[in-house]
């Protein structure tokens, strides 16, 4: 229902509670509130449906909560939630097209109805006003489209976005009905376990009359409810079945039931012929079975790794690596995520490398001194944020002796193995580190004592080269080894990164933070390379990347946070533990995540680094999703300035 009810003073009043109006003189809410007018909503009502037109008008929500749904294939799902001080139908007016969600009053509200061709031409004058809506139209639209606007050809059989995502992975394949051990409720545990026992099974599914799914029995399931529990073996199953049973059909890619399981908890699922409890039963999968298929999953892949023994094949399953991370990407995958997974695959990598290094090293009566050492990943690799076979950054510590003759001796042994994983990981593709950046460099093969006694000496981290070094160095990770000596290492980072001999060192580093503006000029175009082979095109990595990555860097040194490695994680941490840094740090975060799909993405169409992008070959929205991005960029900038009191640098 609707009220209309002039109270221009109590609608100001209001506004100027809550950015962007929070922003704006005094006088320009004002004369805005005199335009408004009241809407009153009551539980059950929709503000618009999914479909309608946006009309011409914005909505501010005064009172209540309104809840935003998708409706797709008959599926309702909730999507985001509208609280007090929210503006509403921002982003259909600003794409000016249908609202893709529907709007549901969830609690009595009240709406001050503001004339858009007015709020628009505020925020046109209004740069700190403008800015926030623009971040607020990126993360909004973002949301958005990476539920509603997927340009996949969804084959009819996948049931879920998931599913769609993954089209031409590869699908579950249906065993003989004859594999299928399966029982009725009725049937007592002891004849259940008997037929499991016969089969060599470790689970049977119960089924009804016409084989449809009702439960699973697991012999971990017969032990807690039988040998253990008080249920006897003559009781029947239906007593003690896991119910109900997770189902799939046929067409399901491997990939989307393992995730299933894998979110589910669930060691089976079952198979049915339209993918529902409602069908008939076909087939039983466990993680292993599934595994067996999935020739792409990340597990797989990993089991494969392990099993590998030749350069060549090692090189293979790299190759696979990438197709992942595109076929991932491209679907949506966060960029954050999608560098953890491939992180953990090429810690699997290098650690079946050092396998083989080892064994070649026995063939020739060499083995390795008995004695603590860490391969550790430095830079990207250590952010695990290495997604493309670009140049290795990686290092290693062994426990000192004491003895200089000893350690060298040592040392020497590690090189020799060093230098075989580091050839057998450019056979696999990897680029040498241009900057030597690699465990078969002396340099960075030292002992503990002498990676303490580098990162304990604060006049190296004015030096140029040097500064450099300590920037990789303290994005260090264990991946192979022993980790306590890698942990020891790593944490004298943080032991010596707020002392009072370190202060300066972090405002240096602040400073650097601060060095590169975002590659766009007061008029919101890109700025690019004006000469060179990438002439035209602008560097993501410099201007984009660096700044918030350095960032959660110089925070995380400064604050002592070192539960995460990556810079998605320091910014989590950083939201999480500082109030005051909360809100910067959570688009931070998001903004990285983008960059890095951008980055990624493009190094894997155009077989490269991904470093630079050429503006002509973004759409509309990639270029407004940057722009907002290298907004965030300066935001995170002015964070750093005002900490670091470096106020005068802009």
């Amino acid at each position: 229902m609707n009220k209309a009810n002039r109270i221009p003073a109590r609608i100001a009043e209001a506004l100027q509670k809550f950015p962007p109006f929070s922003m704006l003189p005094a006088p320009t809410v004002a004369n805005l509130a005199e335009k408004a007018f009241v809407k009153i909503l009551v539980q059950g009502d929709f503000v618009w449906k999914q479909g309608d037109p946006p009309g011409d008008e914005v909505l501010f929500l005064a009172m209540g909560r309104v809840e935003y749904y998708r409706f797709e294939n008959g599926a309702k799902e909730l999507v985001d939630v509208r609280d007090v001080g929210d503006i509403l139908g921002l982003s259909a007016l600003h794409e000016a097209e249908s609202y893709r969600v529907t709007a549901e009053v969830k609690e009595d509200s009240i709406l001050y109805v503001l004339p858009w061709a007015d709020v628009r031409f505020i925020l046109e004058v209004n740069d700190q006003a403008r800015n926030y809506v623009r971040r607020h139209l990126f993360w909004g639209t973002r949301v958005g489209r990476s539920i509603a606007s997927i340009n996949l050809e969804t084959p009819v059989e996948s049931r879920n976005i998931l599913e769609a995502h993954l089209d031409g992975a590869q699908v579950i394949q249906p065993r003989p009905i004859e594999r299928l051990l399966s029982c009725q409720p009725d049937t007592s545990i002891r004849t259940a376990a008997e037929m499991m026992v016969s089969r060599n099974l470790s689970s049977i599914l119960v089924v009804d009359t016409q084989n449809r799914p009702l439960g699973f029995v697991t012999n971990r399931q017969l032990v807690r409810e039988v040998v253990v529990g008080n249920n006897a073996s003559t009781s029947p199953v239906a007593r003690v079945m896991l119910s109900p049973v997770a189902t799939v059909t046929p067409k399901s890619s491997t990939v989307a039931a393992l995730l299933t399981m894998l979110a589910e908890r669930i060691d089976h699922i079952c198979v049915t012929e339209d993918g529902t409890p409602e069908s008939r039963a076909i087939d039983v999968c466990t993680p292993k079975d599934l595994l067996a298929q999935s020739g792409r999953h990340p597990v797989g892949i990993a089991n494969s790794i392990q099993r590998a023994r030749s350069s060549a094949r090692l090189r293979e399953l790299c190759d696979d690596i990438e197709a992942i991370a595109y076929s991932y990407l491209e679907a949506g995958i966060s960029g954050i995520v999608m560098g953890q997974i491939c992180a953990q695959l090429f810690d699997t990598l290098v650690a079946r490398m050092i396998q083989i290094a080892e064994e070649k090293l026995a063939e020739k009566g060499t083995t390795l001194p008995a004695i603590p050492w860490a391969w550790m990943a430095v830079g990207s690799d250590g952010r695990r944020e290495q997604v493309l076979r670009t140049d290795m950054d990686n290092a290693l510590v062994f426990k000192s002796s004491g003895d200089a003759k000893t350690d060298e001796n040592h040392r020497a042994i590690l090189l020799e193995m060093a230098t075989q994983v580091i050839n057998l990981m450019i056979e696999a593709g990897f680029s040498r580190c241009q900057g030597g950046v690699m465990a078969s460099n002396p340099r960075w093969c030292k002992t503990e004592t002498e990676w303490i006694a580098e990162i304990r000496d604060v006049d190296h981290l004015l030096d140029g080269d040097n500064l450099l070094r300590a920037l990789v160095l303290y994005d260090l990770r264990y991946v192979a080894g022993d980790r306590k000596i890698c942990h020891q290492v790593r944490d004298t980072v943080f032991e010596f990164s707020a002392t009072a001999d370190r202060a300066s060192a972090l405002k240096h580093l602040a400073e650097m933070v601060v060095a590169t503006p975002p590659p766009l000029n007061f008029r919101g175009k890109f700025i690019v390379e004006k000469k060179g082979i990438n002439e035209g095109e602008f560097d993501l990595k410099k201007r984009g990347l660096t700044p918030i990555r350095d960032a959660a860097r110089v925070f995380a040194l400064q604050f002592g946070l070192k539960s995460h490695h990556s810079t998605g994680g320091r910014l989590q941490e950083l939201a999480a533990t500082h109030p005051e840094l909360e809100e910067v740090a959570n688009l931070a975060r998001s903004g990285y995540d983008l960059l890095l799909r951008f980055r990624t993405l493009t190094g894997l169409r155009r077989k490269d680094d991904g470093r630079f992008i050429d503006p002509s070959d973004l759409d509309r929205l990639e270029r407004e999703q940057l722009a907002n991005v290298f907004d965030v960029q300066r935001m995170v900038q002015n964070a750093v300035r005002r900490h670091f009191n470096l106020e005068a640098q802009r």
